[in-house]
């Protein structure tokens, strides 16, 4: 089926030589946007020459040439000939992993394809050895945004191992993880379903009802039937994860700790706060219990909890608990710079987004100095203040009617994709400034929801010489979907709050590290 717009690893048996690439996390929220093209500095080789390049060679080391007739194409190569091939090929896949790390999508596809042509040759048309490249090429195109291409490509890799291995084979676990997520990216949350399911059950054909392959499936499930509005099956996936934990290794403690901390942040990101602060004490009570009150496992139970008090306005109660947390971190014989930063800038961005500019100004020149000491913790630093960052306030709707109107349940995933963007100031103090609409699609759906989000939003500053610093030009992007033929008249529309469906409410704060990513920042 065609679009209308536009991780962990499982074991298969890969090429040799060729590592498979899972899926990437899916992410939670509106529908994100294609990713950016890299721009190739001048004169250096378009990712189609360079892909073709390294063809070419391989080519010449299997004895043939780009052209050859599909029947020769067909036989395998001498013994010889196809070692060096497959050797050349291989040295190809490691480039193609590498442009994904550093997320170069564009010419990592140029070479993906060029991999997947190669080993057609190789091994023929229809060959096993077709569905890692295959993958990985689909992984590549759904990060470049690319999401009709991502279908094809997964598709075909399904297809091959329905043909050759089974409905049921493990090897049908990635192509279809990946389908699933090119799915939910495009919206179609019904097909996604359908993906994520069809690789549980080849999942739980191959390694049984408990194994720990299927928790990114799981995730998967979740953000499906998110997407449809149905919360209780959303979070069905997710807490069986624990009972999975449980089940898989029953005294491992501390991984039952964890799955209970993912479950905690799950509730938080979906506004679900008494039953986050129940995962998360409950996680506290396990840690305690086998390791006593010391164990700096309890850090991230107090981030979590303190971020479900955050989000319903209890900031008393919010701070007391990450200072409890600091408290921990200070009490170790050796002090962790990191997560001391990190607890430090979650005590930040609650003050800021109570408003209380100077608290906060204080916890994130504090976490500045703690990361400057150690060159390993730059990059830490920089991920923290190199950019303004949104931490709080109310949150735009992904999905609206014809008048700009929130929907939910089955109507979020139909329609057309709609885009606004607006340029701001962000200041020292983490407010917006000076801000204006420069593009958006369909002309003026969402543009005085978007100024109006801007003026009660939060930021957490960006920082320079470890002092907060205003940053002009700042965008911040909205994707959503609405209706083909959208109504011309349009009065004021209440902001949505996630979770709830109801206006005017303040956004979910997201701590550092709470929830797998800094928060939502423009």
């Amino acid at each position: 089926m065609g679009f209308s717009v536009g991780n962990r690893r499982h074991h298969v048996a890969p090429v040799a030589g060729i590592r498979p690439m899972p899926a990437r996390v899916l992410h939670y929220g509106p529908v994100p946007a294609p990713l950016p093209r890299h721009r190739r500095p001048p004169g250096t080789r378009s990712p189609a020459r360079y892909a073709a390049g390294l063809l070419a060679v391989a080519l010449a080391a299997s004895g043939q040439v780009p052209g050859d007739s599909p029947a020769a194409s067909s036989a395998a190569p001498p013994a010889g000939l196809a070692t060096d091939a497959a050797a050349t090929r291989n040295a190809a896949q490691q480039t193609f992993l590498r442009l994904i790390d550093e997320k170069r999508y564009e010419e990592a596809i140029g070479i993906g394809a060029q991999i997947v042509e190669l080993t057609r040759r190789l091994h023929g048309d229809d060959s096993l050895e077709l569905v890692t490249p295959l993958t990985n090429l689909g992984t590549a195109q759904l990060e470049h945004g690319d999401l009709l291409a991502a279908e094809a490509s997964y598709r075909q890799a399904v297809a091959i191992v329905e043909r050759r291995d089974g409905v049921v084979s493990p090897r049908l676990v990635n192509p279809l993880v990946g389908l699933g997520a090119t799915y939910a990216r495009g919206g179609l949350y019904p097909q996604a379903i359908e993906a994520y399911q069809r690789a549980l059950h080849a999942n739980h054909a191959s390694e049984g009802f408990f194994n720990l392959g299927q928790i990114r499936i799981r995730d998967g499930l979740s953000e499906g039937f998110l997407g449809l509005g149905q919360l209780a099956r959303a979070n069905a996936q997710q807490r069986i994860q624990v009972t999975i934990n449980r089940r898989h290794a029953p005294g491992d403690r501390a991984a039952q700790a964890q799955a209970l901390q993912k479950l905690g942040r799950w509730y938080n990101r979906t506004g679900q706060y008494q039953e986050s602060r129940a995962a998360f004490q409950e996680s506290r009570r396990i840690i305690h219990d086998s390791s006593g009150d010391s164990d700096p496992a309890l850090v991230d139970s107090y981030l979590g909890e303190a971020l479900s008090y955050g989000n319903e306005g209890a900031i008393p109660a919010a701070a007391a608990v990450l200072k409890r947390g600091l408290d921990l971190v200070d009490s170790q014989p050796t002090v962790d710079h990191r997560k001391r930063a990190q607890v430090l800038v979650a005590l930040g961005d609650l003050y800021g987004a109570a408003r209380q500019p100077r608290a906060a100004r204080q916890r994130y020149v504090d976490a500045w100095s703690e990361l400057s000491g150690d060159d390993t913790l730059l990059e830490d630093r920089d991920r923290y203040f190199a950019q303004p960052l949104r931490i709080g306030g109310p949150v735009l709707p992904d999905a609206v009617d014809a008048d700009g109107r929130a929907l939910v349940s089955t109507k979020r995933g139909t329609g057309s994709e709609g885009v606004v963007v607006a340029a701001l100031t962000v200041t020292a103090d983490g407010r917006a400034a000076d801000a204006r609409i420069i593009e958006s699609t369909p002309p003026g759906l969402m543009d005085q929801q978007m100024l109006r989000m801007l003026d009660a939003a939060a930021f957490r500053p960006a920082m320079e010489d470890g002092v907060p610093v205003d940053r002009a030009d700042v965008q911040l992007r909205h994707a959503f979907r609405y209706p083909i033929a959208p109504a011309a008249s349009r009065g004021d529309v209440p902001l949505q709050a996630p979770g709830t469906g109801k206006g005017g409410e303040d956004r979910p704060l997201a701590y550092p590290g709470s929830n797998g990513k800094d928060g939502d920042g423009p």
